[in-house]
């Protein structure tokens, strides 16, 4: 048998057409344009051709998008300084640095620093952590999380080509936060039976033979072999490696469509959904913000009158907490190590921390059920955030003490929170 090819390329061109139609709306009805902030550090041609090519893609779709290059040298805390400006402008909704990143640069404390709603290419701690929370794959798409961009773009290829995921076996091989992992766990929101497998599994041919899915991201040419593939099997070659023979992937492709089922060739598979699925997170970026201003318009003044019998079932004690949480974060964030760092940190868990409180507040005022319980939930998500903020935080040891109270006190308020919004619903 030979296998069907699995065409990235054309399914890629899909996806861009439907972004480009979708920000053709957001732009008519509410003057929205997305908008990609590229950072480019140091002269790596293959990096200065990636990002050209994104900036072309946004181009095509009629994105805003500008490119800031740094030379060779520059300091993280310059990268950082730079992360913090878009973070703060409105005509940003998508941040993406170039990785690699020059020795002298953190690529984790850069990510880090780039806001999770600007996170575009989905690698943030805050927005792995949601999409690997999430109990399936349909909550994933419902709340439109960021998703790291070629995992999304290979669970994409499955749904288009009608593979059949849930009750299957998946075998990934690679076990990297930016490949192996994340695909492991967007394979299992949609029930496979997902193994994760790398350079040190013990008889690793037999273990890929028992895949009907089988990933290969481990980033060594022409590693999987026709021996390791499962007659029928659906093979997906993450893999782009630069060889004197040119670009190939983690698979021998020539021996392995001969057994496999489907395949996705290298140039032309996976790799080629990677830009249209980072246009697509930022557009989803960019139409949060309209659901955001939106949400916030809908919600009555705090001076008028509330007419919910469920009101009086609200702790009594939850305003002055979450206001009396507010001001112990303030005041002991004026103690902290003073680092570019913990700067932005600082900012973000400010606003989350107040924002608990008054949407809160705000809740009280709401004059629908379906408005209050809305209200409560950004308020629970906010405590979610401030305890997120607070861990990440750098401390001494006398302050850790006092950061461990102010991260129980959120798990506190968060806990009230979802007990108000359970009964409420």
């Amino acid at each position: 048998m030979t296998a069907k090819i699995i065409d990235g390329k054309a399914v890629s061109q899909e996806i861009k057409e439907e972004v480009k139609v979708l920000t053709e709306k957001l732009n008519r009805e509410h003057g929205i344009t997305p908008g990609l902030a590229f950072i480019l550090v140091g002269d790596n041609p293959a990096s200065q051709v990636y990002v050209k090519n994104k900036a072309k893609a946004c181009e095509s779709l009629g994105f805003y998008s500008l490119t800031e290059k740094m030379p060779e040298d520059t300091s993280e805390e310059k990268v950082l300084a730079k992360i913090d400006e878009f973070n703060q402008d409105d005509r940003i909704h998508g941040i993406l640095v170039q990785m690699p990143l020059p020795k002298q640069i953190s690529e984790y404390g850069i990510i880090e620093a780039i806001h999770p709603s600007k996170d575009v290419d989905g690698l943030h701690p805050f927005n792995i952590g949601l999409f690997s929370a999430a109990k399936a794959w349909d909550e994933i798409m419902e709340k439109r999380l960021l998703l790291p961009c070629t995992p999304y773009g290979m669970m994409v290829l499955l749904e288009k080509y009608g593979i059949e995921v849930t009750g299957k076996r998946a075998v990934v091989v690679g076990r990297s936060n930016l490949g192996g992992k994340p695909t492991a766990m967007l394979l299992l929101s949609k029930n496979a039976t997902v193994t994760i497998a790398h350079s040190r599994t013990a008889n690793l041919a037999a273990v890929c033979r028992e895949a009907d899915i089988l990933v290969a991201v481990i980033g060594k040419p022409l590693f999987i072999k026709k021996e390791f593939i499962k007659p029928g099997a659906a093979v997906l070659d993450v893999g782009i490696n630069r060889t004197d023979g040119g670009l190939v992937g983690d698979v021998d492709f020539e021996a392995a469509k001969e057994v496999a089922g489907w395949i996705t060739p290298v140039p032309g598979g996976v790799g080629a959904m990677t830009i249209s699925m980072l246009m697509k997170n930022t557009y989803m970026a960019a139409e949060k913000t309209v659901t955001e201003a939106s949400s916030k318009s809908q919600i009555p003044s705090s001076k008028q009158e509330a007419n919910l019998k469920h009101k009086n079932d609200k702790p009594f004690d939850l305003e002055e907490r979450a206001m009396l949480f507010a001001q112990s974060v303030i005041g002991f964030l004026k103690v902290l190590p003073n680092t570019t760092a913990n700067a932005e940190i600082s900012r973000q868990l400010i606003r989350s921390s107040g924002a608990v409180g008054a949407n809160y507040i705000e809740a009280n005022d709401c004059l629908g059920k379906k408005d209050f319980v809305m209200r409560l939930k950004i308020a629970r998500k906010e405590a979610k955030e401030s305890r997120y903020w607070l861990r990440l935080l750098e401390c001494s040891k006398t302050e850790d003490a006092a950061r461990t109270e102010l991260v129980e006190e959120s798990t506190e308020l968060l806990k009230i929170l979802s007990a108000m919004i359970q009964k409420a619903q």
